[in-house]
């Protein structure tokens, strides 16, 4: 799941169009790296800045096309891969997509880039709202520049609106999909934590409940923070409490197990990294120009997940691996989450699981090159009070076919 090629960065030919459109507004390109650079640094403190977590186009339209566009279409393909891999977000003939909080569109973007790597063709009928009409008309500017130069034709509509007060918007039709990237960071700030997830938790529902088809997704992206990623996941079990279905990242939809520790919280860094002609600018911004950190969270109303697209034998359980692969002497470890064994009950936990070297085996060699991300099937199921990979053991990688291969 991690290597999927349905991820990947930008192209060469994405410098070409974001470059022209900055030029028609007489920003920096990414040609002027001093410049771009200045301007991405200062978006960054304000993205940090819990109290801000947002720039308007006006004061940061430069850093958000030249920089951040690259960086989040890959976040919104990553988000999406699952949902694609199982063929579970329909492509085709045509995709209905609303895309909440749209911004530049860089959302929408990745879900078209995953199907089209997928073999996806057919047209994206695409409305985006956002309460920035600078960022729709940039956004449009876009999309009229890569007309013709994908395998799946992009058709957008605009609609300005105030996300500070979002509702139901039931003047619109249902969608395929419905995206919500790196909004719930900009609402309610200030707010306390219980409120804000309860207000997100209530809205979300609603959208998956009006605005979803009824085997349609919605999809949120957010950042790869702590603080940002432990909201989604209280977020979450709210949402899975009140009966929505939890079909990705989890393989469950017990309580997250990361909210039983406040240094615990569960993000994608996936092994996709900018796009060549941005490092410059990265690095004279002091920024990481290597992997992709992000937090998703995909529902759905059909009863469709993940975790069913991929059956194992009823004495294997399905993990998926929540932290990067831990080597120590003599022992290869990782954080896993998913249904653990206890005297022959199945428990949901985060739990750090080993294997010794000595017990390597053909049918545990997937165990060599865990990765954070990776969705694996053991069987038998590790013990949760003693989480060990036996030499006996069998671990299998979840391919994409929906079988399990020890690779």
């Amino acid at each position: 799941m991690l290597r999927s090629p349905l991820v990947c960065p930008l192209e060469e030919d994405w410098r070409d169009t974001l470059d022209a459109v900055a030029r028609a507004r007489g920003w920096p390109t990414s040609s002027d790296v001093a410049r771009l650079a200045a301007h991405v640094t200062a978006l960054s403190e304000a993205y940090n800045d819990a109290s801000r977590a947002s720039a308007a186009v006006k004061d940061a339209g430069a850093a958000r096309l030249g920089f951040s566009f690259a960086r989040d279409v890959p976040k919104g393909a990553a988000a999406v891969r699952e949902l694609v891999a199982t063929g579970a977000l329909r492509d085709g003939p045509v995709l209905s997509v609303l895309d909440i909080g749209a911004g530049l569109g860089a959302t929408t973007w990745g879900v078209v880039r995953a199907l089209e790597a997928a073999g996806g063709t057919g047209t994206a009928e695409v409305t985006w709202i956002d309460s920035d009409a600078r960022a729709l008309e940039v956004a449009s500017a876009i999309a009229r520049g890569r007309e013709g130069k994908g395998a799946i034709a992009v058709k957008v509509t605009t609609l300005p609106r105030a996300l500070a007060a979002v509702g139901a918007f039931d003047d619109l039709a249902r969608f395929d999909v419905v995206l919500v990237g790196q909004v719930l960071s900009e609402l309610d700030v200030g707010a306390p934590e219980d409120v804000r997830v309860e207000r997100h938790a209530k809205l979300l529902a609603t959208w998956l409940d009006r605005r979803v088809e009824p085997h349609g997704s919605l999809v949120v992206v957010e950042p790869a923070l702590r603080d940002r990623s432990r909201h989604l996941h209280r977020v979450r079990d709210v949402l899975a409490a009140s009966g929505a279905t939890i079909f990705a990242p989890c393989l469950h939809a017990a309580p997250c197990p990361a909210l039983a520790r406040e240094t615990d919280w569960c993000h994608e860094d996936l092994d996709v990294d900018l796009p060549a002609w941005l490092v410059p600018v990265a690095r004279a911004a002091g920024l990481r120009r290597e992997g992709l950190t992000f937090s998703y969270l995909v529902l759905r109303k059909d009863g469709a997940t993940l975790a069913s697209a991929f059956p194992v034998p009823a004495s294997a359980t399905r993990l998926r691996v929540v932290s990067g692969a831990i080597a120590t002497k003599g022992k290869l470890e990782a954080f896993l989450c998913g249904e653990l064994d206890r005297e022959g009950e199945r428990i949901v936990a985060r739990a750090r699981t080993m294997r010794l070297d000595r017990d390597g085996s053909a049918t545990n060699a997937a165990w060599d090159n865990l990765a954070r991300g990776d969705v694996l099937s053991i069987d038998p199921a590790p013990e949760l009070d003693r989480p060990r990979i036996g030499r006996e053991a069998s671990v299998g990688r979840v391919s994409l076919s929906g079988d399990s291969k020890s690779r």
